[in-house]
């Protein structure tokens, strides 16, 4: 009952932080208009295409085939799973830091620890919180996304359950973030550094690591789907690539959702190709990981401490 109370204290108090508030209204703005603009960018060049059977039919030519004609229909959502990468990590990151700085920020430690009150309780209400807040927010994207989709292209009963399954995946991948957050906001005394370090491990989540073993392309951190192209391949590339390959949590994420999506993909045949389920476990151990860093860092925790400093 006390992890409840907390829970329901920690929801109302954060939809009164601003800098929540930003991040969340952009990662929903362009819940909105990543379908839209998938959709707009094949319109377009459907329209050309259009135009370019009207001029090679005149002239007699043989017509190539529609670039779109083999496409799934959830390609115009592929924008969402770098979208995710890039702003709802860092939301998540911001949901877990306003959890976990809170009390210290408004220095009610001592008072909150002088009630019958354990660490447990005060553990689970934090997870509590910011897991409801981030399924909310995650469930309220995949409504957007499923409307956008019927009204733009088409959807059907597999369609969905594959939207339902890609934000599953990307509400794994999120969480993992936020329990970052949540474990540096407890552990750490000065607000800036508790949610500079998350951060700092998010670039390296982020770009560091997919930029380092993969060399081969080097703006992949950037692509929703790996490239289709063997240019550079070298032996030294490929085995820096398969030994980092397994820490790139973001290219597992990414892997995971185009396959979800039913997008297509390949990688450079040198590479190892890690089955489905090894990805998913991967993302699993991150969560677990993460989680555990949590428990640890409210184990460690001064129920004495003060105020923290800005």
């Amino acid at each position: 009952m006390l992890s409840l109370d907390i829970a329901k204290n920690e929801v109302r108090h954060l939809f009164r932080e601003r800098t929540f508030f930003l991040i969340l209204s952009v990662f929903i703005l362009i819940t909105l208009a990543s379908t839209y603009i998938g959709w707009s960018s094949q319109h377009t060049v459907e329209s050309v295409y259009q135009q370019s059977v009207l001029t090679l039919t005149a002239a007699g030519k043989n017509i190539p085939p529609s670039p779109f004609s083999n496409l799934p229909p959830l390609d115009i959502v592929k924008n969402m799973i770098i979208y995710v990468v890039l702003i709802g990590s860092l939301l998540a990151i911001t949901i877990g830091h306003a959890i976990g700085t809170k009390d210290q920020k408004a220095g009610v430690v001592r008072i909150l620890f002088s009630k019958p009150l354990t660490k447990k309780d005060y553990l689970m209400g934090k997870l509590i919180s910011m897991s409801m807040v981030l399924f909310a927010i995650t469930g309220v994207s995949l409504i957007i996304s499923v409307i956008s989709v019927a009204i733009l292209s088409q959807i059907s009963s597999a369609l969905l359950l594959n939207l339902i399954e890609f934000y599953a995946i990307s509400y794994v991948y999120m969480l993992g973030f936020g329990f970052l957050g949540l474990s540096f906001g407890l552990m750490k005394k000065e607000s800036a550094t508790a949610l500079l370090i998350p951060i700092i491990i998010w670039v390296l989540i982020t770009f560091a690591l997919p930029e380092m073993g993969s060399a081969l392309y080097p703006t992949s951190s950037l692509n929703p789907v790996l490239p289709q192209t063997n240019i550079l391949d070298s032996p030294m590339l490929s085995a820096i690539h398969n030994v980092l390959y397994p820490f790139s949590i973001s290219e597992h994420y990414k892997v995971l959702s185009s396959l979800t999506l039913g997008l297509q993909q390949t990688t450079t045949t040198a590479y190892v190709a890690y089955p489905p389920l090894i990805s998913l476990s991967i993302l699993v151990i991150w969560l677990l990981a993460t989680l555990g860093v949590s428990v640890r860092s409210v184990s460690g925790f001064d129920i004495s401490r003060g105020d923290i400093y800005e």
